[in-house]
């Protein structure tokens, strides 16, 4: 082995599953997804209370969250914590954590590049008023760190240094963090180490490719494969899977309404799944 070998990162992928909300295929198709988006070299793990069905180059961690009653992991998202539990990525410079219901469209390389360079824990952005999602990806690029402070971070993406940020595992207290924090993804932007944001467009929300009302149902940009994120999240319904086919008719929000499958999500879905 070659000093350069020895310097070499280590690099971490890590999502969860519990739970039936979503299967092992939902895993092994963001596995198969990553490995093709993905150059460095990585481990990719899943936090798990049932390892059953995953593809067998997926590392296994047993979903063990006693902090707080299972009756209350689903609203808050709050076992999304273990991500940073130093017993899981402790071995390792960078990690990314990404959610089961998204697709990868880009090159995921400098997700943990820019971690592994400045340092500290990257989400997606999530935008604290309309006037500020409005202005283009472009500028953002140019200010990122006033854009720091007008957004709060979106859990869906994130990307950090786990030697930073145990201290969101350790001092995680349900006690005073759920009624304080609300869920995960707040929690986590108020105490992170150097909390920052990915470039805007870098990660998106399918609802963000459709057009408010009733230009949406006109001009029906979801319907392309997005050119310049690198990861598409799909906040519950619909998720990928509904998308394969129009027999989900109307899909979106009361301001941004779609209509029909989207063939690059299903080309996707038949692409990656194992």
């Amino acid at each position: 082995m070659d000093d350069a070998e020895l310097k070499a990162p280590r690099s971490c992928i890590i999502c969860m599953k519990w739970g039936d909300a979503f299967g092992a295929d939902y895993v092994n198709t963001l596995y198969c997804a990553v490995k093709d988006h993905l150059s460095l070299d990585h481990d990719f793990i899943c936090i798990t209370d049932n390892p059953e069905g995953l593809a067998a180059g997926i590392k296994t961690h047993p979903l063990r969250f006693p902090q707080l009653e299972r009756d209350q992991w689903i609203h808050g998202k709050w076992p999304k914590v273990l991500m940073f539990d130093r017993q899981i990525v402790g071995g390792y410079d960078a990690a990314l954590f990404l959610d089961l219901d998204l697709v990868v469209t880009g090159n995921l390389d400098p997700l943990l590049a820019i971690v592994m360079e400045k340092g500290g824990l990257y989400l997606m952005p999530k935008f604290r008023g309309l006037i500020w999602r409005l202005i283009p990806a472009a500028i953002w690029d140019q200010i990122p760190r006033i854009m720091n402070k007008v957004t709060r971070g979106n859990s869906s993406v994130v990307g950090f240094v786990p030697a930073e940020q145990f201290h969101l595992c350790d001092d995680f207290d349900s006690a005073t963090d759920l009624p304080r924090y609300e869920n995960d993804q707040n929690y986590i932007s108020a105490l992170a180490k150097d909390r920052k944001c990915y470039p805007k467009n870098w990660c998106i929300g399918i609802i963000h490719l459709v057009y408010y009302w009733p230009f949406g149902l006109i001009f029906k940009r979801y319907k392309r494969r997005p050119g310049r994120p690198k990861i598409v999240i799909f906040n519950g319904r619909p998720n990928p899977a509904e998308l394969i086919d129009d027999s989900i008719g109307y899909w979106g929000t009361r301001r941004r309404r779609a209509h029909g499958g989207i063939e690059w999500v299903a080309d996707y879905l038949e692409r990656y799944s194992t």
